[in-house]
């Protein structure tokens, strides 16, 4: 079919480079996606720069994908030429327990679309029809991309949380997976007080107008003095880390009431000490892990979005070119113009 562009990363540590590459062609059960819409995430860093790694280099990244069928294998019925549809980035055998329990996320051959095989940081993307949803035509494709991440992992990490009506809510980090966690935890989940810690006060007033109750500079605030205040000393049924980091997640510990969840979403190389009795044994707490989502998930966020129950008109702050991605990189690992989320949009 041709030539495409494409920004991959071929050594780690380094910037992406903007290749001409083959487009891809499609096996049967596969279809060709032409890239409308691609979310620059924090994951994309952490590959960038080896916190995570990929599954092979060169490889091209994007896992937040939206856009139009171009072209689709023999054995594909669900999507036709044209249709326009958001990409599931989580790859599985769809044969195992896990997968016909969907629970996809725990295959033992999941693979993810951006990380081990090339992504959405392309003209076009070869994906498997299974991993495909239908974006419905009053949602834009560059909201459509970040369904794929930003918003659905929020959500899984709340519906991992256990959060109920009700419950008062922390929301550590309110980046482009935090500010739509905090939306979502009152919108959908019922939270009670919701309070959202940042150092920016930026996107502390947008999680306050996003539905925050209470929000902490924690650069100039005592994050567990506050929490202790506004529950009465009680402290978070649930407390969500976006950040990731050991001082991040100590805190997140120390803000959890007795029988409280601290569901750990960011990724850092760093480790963690905890003291097991003061804190998992003494408080009866649980200590979750979050990685990705679920297909179900993201279904049901295009659906909130597509019904008005969920807004995503100020979650895409920054938009790029292709050619830009080094550019749109930065800028969220620099904060530069404070973003919430940056896309790649063609």
């Amino acid at each position: 079919m041709g030539l495409m562009k494409a920004a991959r990363l071929h050594r780690i540590g380094e910037e992406l480079q903007v290749d001409h590459v083959e487009v891809p062609l499609v096996g049967d059960n596969e279809v060709l996606v032409r890239a409308r819409a691609s979310g620059i995430c924090h994951s994309d860093l952490s590959y960038r720069d080896g916190v995570s790694r990929v599954g092979r280099l060169p490889i091209t990244l994007g896992h937040e994908i939206a856009g139009v069928v171009a072209e689709k294998g023999d054995e594909v019925k669900i999507v036709a030429k044209g249709d326009r549809v958001c990409v599931h980035y989580v790859m599985s055998c769809g044969r195992c327990r896990y997968c016909l329990t969907g629970r996809e996320t725990y295959c033992a051959i999941y693979r993810m679309i951006g990380k081990d095989v090339d992504g959405g940081f392309a003209e076009f993307v070869r994906v498997p029809a299974s991993n495909l949803l239908p974006l419905p035509d009053l949602i834009p494709f560059v909201q459509g991309a970040i369904l794929g991440c930003a918003v659905s992992t929020a959500y899984h990490a709340l519906r991992r949380g256990r959060v109920s009506p009700g419950d008062n809510v922390v929301i550590y980090g309110v980046g482009g997976l935090g500010v739509h966690a905090v939306q979502l935890a009152g919108a959908i989940f019922g939270a009670g007080k919701i309070i959202a810690v940042d150092v920016i006060d930026q996107k502390l007033s947008l999680a306050k107008k996003l539905g925050a109750k209470v929000i902490v500079n924690a650069s100039r605030d005592d994050i567990a003095e506050t929490i202790s205040n506004e529950t009465d000393g009680q402290g978070a049924e649930v407390v969500v880390d976006f950040v990731g980091r050991r001082e991040t997640i100590e805190k997140s510990i120390a803000c959890a009431g007795k029988g409280g969840r601290v569901v750990v979403v960011g990724i850092s190389s760093e480790d963690l000490q905890i003291s097991p009795y003061s804190t998992i044994i003494g408080k009866e707490m649980e200590l979750v892990g979050v990685n990705d989502h679920l297909k179900s998930e993201l279904a049901d966020l295009i659906e909130l979005v597509n019904s008005g129950r969920v807004d995503l008109s100020d979650s895409v702050t920054h938009k790029v070119k292709l050619e830009e991605a080094n550019k749109g990189l930065q800028m969220l690992h620099d904060n530069i113009g404070q973003p919430v989320r940056v896309v790649i949009e063609q």
